[in-house]
């Protein structure tokens, strides 16, 4: 079984024979499980503080954090032994009124959320260019309708996400090519 990459080369979780190793990380953050296949993805451990390496008649890593108060676990490894995940770092920027209007048709239906996280889909119903100007140059005076309501372009990327794909990102992300 091979462990999350983002344990650090040369570690491994800590076991109830590895009790003494241990006892140097009581009060400190990192990850519990009751099964080393866990470890294979650190999502599925539990992320809390070790406060003993005894429970009673047990020999193991005690998580005492309110969720998990007190509760007993096989395998412990300390928080400073998993590297930070990385992500790829995507580039953003607004698009203009006529970028937009090129990558969608009038009647698209758009999955969105909120800054809240809270999903929805809107239909792209059409543009409002404000004060005359023309659509080559404008940044954020235009208005997309998305339903009845217009937004302008900054709101979207600055409050708003799309999901494309099946990836939330903001309003604005440059594809890769």
């Amino acid at each position: 079984m091979e462990l999350d990459k983002r344990i650090k080369e040369g570690k491994r979780p800590l076991t109830c024979f590895d009790l003494k190793e241990a006892e140097q990380f009581i009060g400190k953050k990192g990850y519990f499980a009751h099964c080393i296949d866990y470890y294979a993805d650190l999502e599925n451990t539990v992320f809390g503080t070790l406060s003993s390496t005894e429970d009673g008649d047990h020999s193991s890593f005690v998580c005492t954090e309110e969720t998990f108060n007190n509760y007993y676990y096989h395998f412990f490894i300390p928080e400073d032994w998993v590297l930070p995940e990385v992500k790829p770092e995507k580039k953003y920027r607004a698009f203009t009124l006529a970028e937009w209007i090129d990558r969608h048709e009038i009647g698209e239906v758009i999955h969105c959320r909120n800054e809240h996280k809270q999903e929805f889909h809107v239909m792209y119903t059409g543009y409002v260019i404000d004060n005359g100007e023309d659509i080559q140059d404008i940044r954020t005076t235009g208005r997309i309708m998305l339903i009845n309501m217009g937004y302008l372009l900054q709101e979207l990327f600055e409050r708003y996400e799309i999901c494309i794909n099946g990836e939330w990102q903001p309003f604005g992300v440059i594809e890769d090519d």
